[in-house]
């Protein structure tokens, strides 16, 4: 008994007095185990970092004095401790690696293991087996094959117990035969359970008491029966915590970042860790106290080297976790079965970790919840790795700001330069640097920007930052694993180096002296420089940062390998503009240079914005340049920052590659907000003002070319007003999406799009202007319109003086009520403007005078027409069938559903068209399916689905009522192809369809048309 050194040992060897452990010596067992043991290091697996042999085993037991409480060492049976002690020898066995399993491992589950698990054909397979290359061909093999019995030996002990030979773990007969016979007398459920917690050490599964039974019988007598369940919980621990210098753990592997193989090694080498042991607990005031429960385990280390260091903390995290599993497991069992198993311990103590050299306090990153919540709702952080340089570029850029203010354009510097032999990207400028606060409040607290406390606002009230959000520097890890920051503060008297390895991780920051940093970071600065991950692609940083970098307010230089460094950004978004319209062929940077295109730019508050605008010969105007469709964002500018940094590709005001040729710049304490990942822009108020601005200098320019065109290009109103409806088509064309239609509209509707005439007086009126008026007056006739195209070709005169001039009509009165002479049916969004509004009220029809003349009045809140929009009355689907030739019909017939007043009209004839619409007059065929609608006391009025619908179907059957005799198709063959669309767009229950259509076939169908006394050509018949 006194041969053994623990207190355990000496329990378990009593076991040998009862039955069921007769004949089985523990002192013996462990003779044949230090053989065993002492050949792991052979062959060059674990030899450099790990010991394994019986003073590990020893040091494990050491620990059990003071793991097991009191209390429960003395209830613990004989049967308990020889499970836990032959755990404790053979659960590390698997570690021994034989020449002749070596020789056969690819036999065995290794290749797949080596293909499957570490060197995967991914980013983190790839940077694995990067890493490994500083190791020769040999001895990487050896590596991974170490690694693959890492993870497998406890596995491999299981088999070996059980006496199962499997190749999955590896080849290794001559062991397994040692094992069996060196356990030979024990009870075969005994060995089982054996080989259950040797195995338990690398698993999760230590809650199920089914698996580990909390009194398993060997025997009759109550020392022959165990707790498998802590007995495995014991083994976990023990294991966990042999960390000391002699030993790293072999559970390593499963909780250390595979992708830092290195840092392994050199945790290892370190030989750090002096000593891990209980601390003392508290009493109620707060003293420590010998008799005080005790749950706290503190590791004692002193580190000279930071890889040791981030292997040490990584791994204490994972063991706390662990502890505290185990304590609920045990906790929970106890509750269960009535047992009182005593294991108190749920916490790691790291405060008796020193680092030689570093700071003593450790840092990491840290969550401001609150902040982080409201700024990751909703977004996606980042889903670009190209975004790691722009973060880091504005990073310096605000530092540079702020440190030298106005002076930055001059003073300011941001150096940025990848070497792609060492993969290394650095970042580093000559701005304020940060103070050690700065580091701990803000750098490794994600949610935390500096610029956003109210003692920095309180401090710099006209400093307006790029970044807000703190949390720049997490970007960094979607490409690098090492990231090195040198900062340099004037209020410190030392600068500060960190090396960071996860973003999870734990962090030292060394001290340095400012003599020793690089000059550029003198007397403040900070340099950011990663370790690019070989999965990763940095791309081209050059055209990164002129994707990303407008308008820096400061030097910012790129040097991208053996290239020359060069400068990117620009003084103005005019001269980027220009820079950009330069590059993108010969044929712009001819015109540029020609003055054929030319950039306008425009200065309002808050807001800087240039767009193009090319030189058209014919009309004698400048007419937008639009942009030129999908590219490459580096290739063409155009798009919106936000204090100079590029957030949205699409032309200002536009959401896709459509529109006006731009670039515009919001700055200044009312500049819009970006989402978390910088890749749009929040629609928030202070958007919806800048995106009012950029659509008012559009609008600016199309009224500075009306206005142009008549008083120095001597062209006529009528010519100028029109081009205000093709200068402004660009806004309404079909690949144009709007990032706010009402902004748009607010904007337009100052626009002079519209001809106006009252006595005699010609004006153009915007759709604003014409709001007011209470009533308008407008003629459709062919006699019109030829007076309006030869009034576009004269610089003066109106309908009146033409009238009188070509009737001879002196006494030609001048119309009193205001006369719209804008033609609709030209232009969709000027119909839109103003049949929006307005309403007509009246229509008289002329045959012999071949014209039409109607009153409009504003549409306020009695409309008098049904709705011809089918989204408006939840029919959007009606829009997308088709007639048999593949026809969409999207334009609907305008129903009256209030009095209007109509006179002259045929009697066949039930309605009139104006522009590219049809209005139907009282007395149309279904008009009593009208007014049996009306009657109805949940009719909706304007929008109500069922007159909506009616209007689709009637212009289904007058969808060819233009078209010569002969060719129109028969009444009944159009109303059998509506019945079925009718059903096929489910519709048919919100109109009677056979009363649709023995209204229709009631009487003619006949449209009153000006169009009709028009001949474009011969006719062939």
């Amino acid at each position: 008994m006194t041969s053994f050194p623990s207190f355990s040992e000496q329990k378990a060897s009593e076991a040998s007095k009862y039955q069921a452990f007769g004949g089985f010596s523990v002192q013996q067992t462990k003779k044949d185990l230090q053989e065993l043991l002492g050949k792991i290091g052979q062959l060059g697996f674990f030899d450099q970092y790990t010991k394994h042999d019986i003073s590990h085993i020893d040091a494990m037991l050491e620990k059990l004095d003071w793991l097991i409480p009191t209390d429960t060492r003395q209830r613990l049976t004989a049967a308990d401790w020889l499970l836990i002690v032959l755990a404790a020898y053979f659960h590390d066995l698997g570690m021994l690696v034989t020449r002749e399993e070596y020789e056969k491992r690819h036999e065995s589950g290794f290749p797949k293991f080596r293909s499957d698990v570490l060197l995967t054909d991914d980013a983190e397979g790839r940077d694995y087996a990067a890493r490994l290359k500083v190791l020769s061909e040999e001895d990487r093999e050896r590596f991974l094959y170490q690694e693959f019995v890492r993870e497998n030996h406890a596995l491999r002990v299981k088999n070996w117990i059980l006496g199962e030979d499997s190749l999955v773990a590896g080849v290794c007969t001559t062991v397994l035969n040692e094992v069996q016979r060196i356990l030979a007398p024990l009870d075969p459920v005994f060995r089982d359970d054996l080989a259950q917690v040797c195995e338990s050490h690398h698993l999760e599964d230590l809650y199920d008491t089914e698996i580990y039974p909390v009194q398993q019988y060997y025997g009759n007598d109550s020392q022959e029966s165990a707790n498998v369940q802590y007995a495995a919980v014991i083994l976990r621990t023990i294991d966990l915590l042999h960390i000391t210098r002699d030993r790293a753990p072999s559970i390593a592997f499963r909780v250390l970042n595979p992708s830092d193989p290195i840092s392994q090694v050199e945790w290892a080498k370190q030989m750090a860790v002096r000593a891990v042991k209980p601390i003392w607990g508290v009493d109620s005031d707060g003293n420590k106290s010998e008799i005080a429960p005790r749950d706290t385990i503190a590791v004692y280390a002193k580190f000279t080297d930071g890889d040791g260091f981030f292997g040490l903390t990584s791994y204490l995290r994972y063991a706390a976790t662990q502890l505290r599993k185990s304590h609920n497991w045990i906790q929970r069992s106890n509750a269960a079965n009535g047992l009182d198993y005593g294991f108190p311990w749920k916490y790691i103590d790291t405060s008796k970790i020193e680092a030689k050299g570093f700071l003593t306090q450790t840092f990491q990153f840290s969550l401001d919840q609150t902040k982080v919540l409201d700024l990751l709702t909703g977004h996606t952080l980042y889903n670009d790795s190209d975004v790691v340089l722009r973060e880091l570029m504005q990073n310096s850029i605000d530092a540079v700001r702020l440190q030298h203010e106005e002076r930055s354009p001059r003073e300011g510097k941001v150096w940025v330069r990848w070497e792609p032999t060492s993969r290394t990207l650095e970042v580093r400028d000559n701005g304020s640097g940060m103070t050690q606060a700065i580091i701990e409040n803000n750098l490794l607290k994600a949610g935390s920007s500096r610029y956003q406390e109210s003692e920095f606002r309180k401090k710099h009230p006209t400093f307006n930052p790029i970044s807000r959000f703190g949390i720049g520097v997490l970007s960094t890890f979607m490409v690098a694993d090492e990231v090195e920051i040198i900062t340099c503060h004037p209020d410190e008297n030392e600068a500060r180096q960190m090396s960071l390895r996860s973003v999870h991780g734990e962090y030292l920051v060394r001290t340095l002296n400012k003599s020793d940093i690089d000059r550029d970071l003198f007397p403040h600065g900070t340099c950011v420089r990663l370790k690019i991950r070989p999965s990763a692609d940095v791309g081209d940083i050059t055209r990164i940062a002129q994707k990303w970098i407008v308008l820096p307010e400061c030097e910012v230089s790129i040097e991208s390998g053996p290239k020359k460094s060069m400068k990117v950004g620009y003084e103005s978004v005019g001269h980027a503009l220009r820079e950009s319209i330069a590059r993108f062929g010969a044929d712009f940077h001819e015109r540029l240079e020609e003055e054929k295109i030319r950039i306008v730019e425009k200065e309002l508050d808050g807001l800087s914005i240039a767009f193009a605008v090319r030189w058209n010969e014919y009309f004698n105007e400048w007419m937008f340049l639009p942009f030129p469709g999908p590219v490459r964002e580096a290739d063409i500018l155009a798009g919106t920052c936000v204090s100079g940094i590029r957030v949205e590709g699409y032309p200002p005001g536009f959401r896709q590659h459509f529109g006006v040729w731009a670039l515009a710049n919001a700055w200044g304490p009312h500049a819009p907000r970006t989402n978390v990942a910088r890749s749009a822009i929040d629609a928030t108020p202070e958007f919806t003002r800048i995106t009012e601005q950029i659509y008012s200098a559009y609008c600016d320019h199309i009224r500075d070319e009306v206005e142009q065109l008549q008083s120095v290009r001597s062209h006529s109103l009528t010519w100028a007003t029109g081009e205000a409806a093709i200068l402004s088509g660009i806004f309404s064309s079909r690949e144009s999406t709007p990032v706010s239609g009402p902004s748009l509209r607010q904007s337009l509707s100052k626009v002079p799009l519209f001809l106006l005439e009252q006595d005699g007086n010609r004006r153009h009126a915007s759709a604003d202007d014409l709001l007011r008026f209470d009533a308008l007056h407008m003629t459709q006739s062919t006699v019109m319109e030829h007076i309006e195209y030869l009034l576009r070709e004269l610089p003066g005169g109106s309908r009146t003086s033409v009238i009188k001039l070509l009737a001879g009509a002196e006494d030609a009165q001048a119309e009193s009520m205001p006369v719209i002479c804008t033609r609709l049916g030209m232009d969709n969004h000027v119909d839109d403007f103003f049949l929006s509004s307005w309403q007509i009220s009246e229509m008289q029809a002329n045959k012999a005078g071949r014209r039409c003349d109607f009153r409009w009045i504003k549409r306020d809140d009695h409309p008098l027409w049904s709705s011809i929009d089918l989204a408006e009355a939840g029919l959007e689907r009606l829009g997308s069938d088709q007639d048999r030739w593949g026809h969409p019909q999207t334009r609907l017939v305008h129903i009256p559903i209030d009095s209007i007043t109509v006179s002259g009209f045929a009697e066949k004839e039930i309605g009139v068209r104006l522009g590219s619409g049809v209005y139907l007059i009282p007395g149309h065929p279904w008009s009593n399916i009208v007014e049996d609608m009306r009657s109805k006391s949940d009719w909706k009025g304007p929008n109500d689905e069922r007159v909506v619908a009616l209007s689709w179907m009637i212009a289904a059957v007058l969808q060819f009522s233009d078209m010569e005799f002969g060719r129109l198709p028969p009444l009944s063959d159009r109303l059998e192809e509506l019945r079925i669309r009718a059903r096929r767009m489910e519709i048919s229950h919100l109109c009677d369809f056979d009363s649709f259509a023995t209204a229709a076939g009631s009487g003619g169908l006949e449209l009153f048309d000006t169009r009709r006394w028009q001949r474009w050509g011969p006719r062939v018949v």
